[in-house]
């Protein structure tokens, strides 16, 4: 696991890559708007299509965004939990030193093979923490069912999972929620790292 000085680093790092990305598409938005003004665009769908690739463009780097934050956070409990992982019983060798040949690399699981919730239940018991009462932590779960349902879902709800959830509901990701997000991601790991004692601030 790294320090909070190296993950802020990547968090900022995917702060200015969603503010580039903003800022070319408000530039050809512009350029697009002036045209219309200009009367370049005589087709009905003409303007609209116009706006279509940089609106597009604008909802891949904020789904990119959610996508960066979400893998940062897995990680960090992956990672969390790899110790008290190797306390826990299993029929399966838990990592590759547990093998004595190639023909028993299936059989290895991994920690990260493991299920979202067993990460968290085992970082919860070995480190004697509430991850849901960790700051940011509704929001850090957002963004891991938001990115899922885009991933899996074209971003519809699940109504069996996502409480509250209507039927072809999707999830509605903005500049606002990936600013948001980026900030809540910060915050959760900061406080994660502190609660587990890995990170001491000054």
């Amino acid at each position: 696991m790294v320090n909070f000085l190296v993950l802020g680093i990547e968090i900022e790092s995917i702060k200015k890559f969603l503010i580039k990305a903003l800022e070319t598409v408000d530039t050809e938005v512009a350029s697009i708007c002036n045209q219309e003004e200009s009367g370049k665009f005589t087709g009905i769908d003409d303007f609209s299509n116009a706006l279509f690739s940089p609106l597009a463009r604008e909802a891949i780097a904020i789904r990119a965004v959610f996508y960066e934050l979400n893998a940062l956070v897995e990680w960090e409990l992956v990672e969390l939990a790899r110790v008290p992982y190797q306390s826990t019983k299993s029929k399966s060798p838990k990592s590759f030193a547990d093998i004595k040949s190639l023909d028993e690399v299936s059989r290895v699981k991994l920690v990260y093979d493991l299920p979202f919730n067993n990460i968290c239940e085992l970082i919860e018991g070995y480190y004697k923490i509430n991850l849901s009462e960790l700051s940011s932590f509704k929001q850090v779960q957002f963004i891991r069912q938001s990115i899922n349902a885009f991933k899996h879902r074209k971003g519809f709800k699940d109504i069996r999972r996502d409480k509250g959830a209507k039927l072809l509901e999707r999830f509605t990701l903005d500049r606002e929620n990936a600013y948001q997000a980026i900030e809540s991601t910060r915050a959760f790991l900061m406080e994660l790292l502190q609660a587990v004692g890995r990170y001491l601030p000054d």
